[in-house]
């Protein structure tokens, strides 16, 4: 991450409103910001020796976190949980803590990046509200002035239909007053986008499921958008059956997020940047330094042109690399595809390269056919791909073999050299951008091949000996034999 992107991230980090930190893989806190030495009370020195309460809060993040990743739920989903916590003055709090999982290039976990939000006012209201229930039924003018005096936007809705809104929730939808909002449709209020979210929550209700919490954006009444995070509860208002919604306004909150990822994505649009300044720069170099003896030379020289031809050729390889990666599946319709016909087209295809390095391909493959569901160009670039790297990787002549092995889910496709082999290191590095062992390569032919796989709901794998030979193993999802399939 270059310095820019770096300190992008930190004043993100640093001016959140809702607490952050980054903990280690064993517990301890390894940054935090100003927010959450606010919210657990202490300052910024006093955390770096944290107290028996925080490190108790400490080690249920390490447990929570621990959990999650044997799950391997953590890696998909930051992993949330509620925790109660006491301020040095005594006062208890309600933290709900979002845990995830940070990891270096290679997917190995580095530390926790964990965010605190205090829950305590939403909590005293819920529990408030389910204490109050009962009594409420014969004391709406009281419950009309809790609800008035609540910091948080409250709104009863019957049928859709909006009946009460408070001062807070008043100011939120910048009402003038609550003659605007009552009678007004909930779908006026909640953005379109949203409108699938609000059924979808009717009907859980109507069928008996709980509703739980929601995020909507929301419009206001001088054209703003704000998301808005609560959640809701079915009450007896005036007699009738009608729901009550608790909302808090996160709109800072999600432009913090926002920028948070946006900050990740200019980091490796900036990588990337870098590796494709560096691929192009080296041809255009030679291109430039060429252009200059010809000038410079009396007669033409046949040699200069072959050279700068070849580089402007590179160049032209390295863009329509980068443009198959950009857009894998743009122009091409997914069909059934007969696995065992496709790898045995490529072989053919493939066997008189393979003859000129007196190199052979042996298919080891069942009779059957084994029908999968894809695009069959681009299933073909893949093991084309993968027997042009495994011959790449073999000067002495030898043998590649293709494996098709099947159970009842999926077809797992091995092509095996006898070649050079790889390191442990370069396997991790397989698949970064303009990373190649060979001496003309880019990089971006793996990572092709790495996208077509996972489009098609597959993955593949990577084993090597050096100077034993390489394994590539694509596994991709089987399908029964269809009546109308491509060849």
């Amino acid at each position: 991450m270059r310095s820019n992107e770096f300190q992008s991230f930190d004043f993100a980090f640093t001016h959140a409103v809702i607490g952050m930190a980054l903990v280690s893989l064993d517990g301890t806190f390894l940054k935090w910001n100003s927010a959450l030495s606010n919210l657990l009370g202490y300052d910024h020195n006093e955390l770096i020796t944290p107290s028996p309460s925080v490190r108790t809060l400490l080690s249920q993040i390490h447990e929570i976190a621990e959990l999650g990743r044997s799950l391997s739920s953590m890696n998909i989903h930051p992993h949330r949980f509620q925790q109660n916590y006491y301020l040095p003055t005594g006062q208890l709090l309600s933290i709900e803590i979002s845990i995830s999982i940070v990891s270096d290039a290679n997917g190995a976990p580095l530390y926790y990046f964990t965010q605190f939000e205090n829950k305590t006012l939403i909590r005293q209201i819920e529990t408030q509200l389910q204490e109050a229930e009962s009594s409420l039924l014969e004391k709406d003018k009281s419950f009309l002035q809790l609800l008035e005096g609540l910091p948080l936007t409250v709104v009863v809705t019957a049928k859709g239909i909006i009946q009460y809104v408070n001062s807070a929730g008043l100011q939120l939808i910048h009402a003038e007053s609550l003659n605007q909002l009552v009678g007004t449709s909930t779908t006026n209020i909640v953005d379109l986008t949203n409108h699938a979210i609000l059924q979808e929550r009717r009907e859980r209700y109507y069928s008996g499921d709980t509703i739980g919490s929601v995020c909507y954006l929301i419009n206001c009444l001088n054209g703003q958008q704000k998301f808005v995070d609560g959640f809701t509860l079915p009450i007896i208002f005036n007699g009738n059956m009608a729901f009550i919604g608790i909302f808090k306004d996160v709109s800072q909150q999600m432009l913090e997020e926002e920028r948070l990822i946006q900050s990740e994505k200019l980091s490796t649009a900036g990588q990337l940047a870098a590796g494709i300044a560096h691929e192009i720069r080296n041809p255009l170099t030679a291109i430039n330094g060429f252009m200059k003896l010809l000038r410079s030379s009396e007669r033409m020289n046949d040699k200069y042109f072959f050279i700068i031809e070849s580089e402007l050729k590179r160049i032209e390889f390295i863009v329509n690399e980068l443009l198959v990666l950009s857009k894998p599946q743009t122009t091409h319709v997914s069909k059934p595809v007969d696995l065992l016909s496709l790898l045995e087209q490529v072989t053919t295809l493939m066997n008189g390269q393979a003859a000129l390095k007196n190199l052979q391909i042996l298919p080891v493959c069942t009779d059957h056919s084994i029908w999968i569901h894809g695009e069959a160009y681009q299933l073909k670039q893949v093991f084309i791909n993968l027997l042009k790297n495994a011959m790449e990787a073999m000067d002495s002549g030898g043998n590649i073999y293709i494996h098709v092995l099947t159970n009842e889910s999926e077809a797992r496709i091995s092509v095996q050299d006898e070649g050079c082999g790889m390191t442990e290191e370069q396997i991790k590095a397989l698949g970064k951008p303009f990373y190649t062992t060979k001496e003309t390569g880019t990089g971006l032919g793996f990572m092709i091949t790495q996208n077509i796989v996972h489009n098609h709901g597959g993955a593949i794998t990577v084993e090597s000996v050096p100077e034993q030979g390489t394994t590539f193993t694509v596994t991709i999802p089987k399908i029964l034999e269809p009546e109308e399939a491509v060849i």
